[in-house]
């Protein structure tokens, strides 16, 4: 089942297809966590629906004589045609109705072999 915070994110990127949005930028707009969004983006990042544009450094703290630059990349994120396309609800479907065949078939061939 998806999680609602992970129906919003991609929802919200659906909706704001062709921009680019840190996930700071998402967790923001939408008032849930990063780490949330962070889950959410990996998972569509592993199923090839979204994809890391760019990244960019911002910097922490300067540099002085006894520290180095202090920074950290902020990446930012756009879904794909696929994931544009992409309907969890309906995986999920899927995925349960070839479960139920796959265990009809078994039970199919267990009483077969029992006859």
């Amino acid at each position: 089942m998806v999680s609602v915070n992970s129906e919003k994110v991609l929802n919200f990127l659906k909706a704001h297809y062709g921009q680019e949005y840190s996930k700071q930028q998402i967790a923001d707009a939408l008032n849930i966590t990063v780490p949330a969004v962070t889950g959410t983006i990996n998972s569509l990042i592993k199923k090839n629906y979204a994809t890391t544009t760019r990244e960019e450094k911002e910097v922490i703290s300067e540099a002085t004589e006894t520290r180095k630059e202090r920074f950290r990349m902020i990446k930012y994120h756009t879904l794909t045609e696929s994931g544009l396309a992409y309907d969890p609800v309906a995986e999920e479907a899927a995925k349960a109705e070839q479960k139920a065949a796959e265990k009809a078939r078994k039970a199919a061939e267990k009483a077969a072999a029992k006859a």
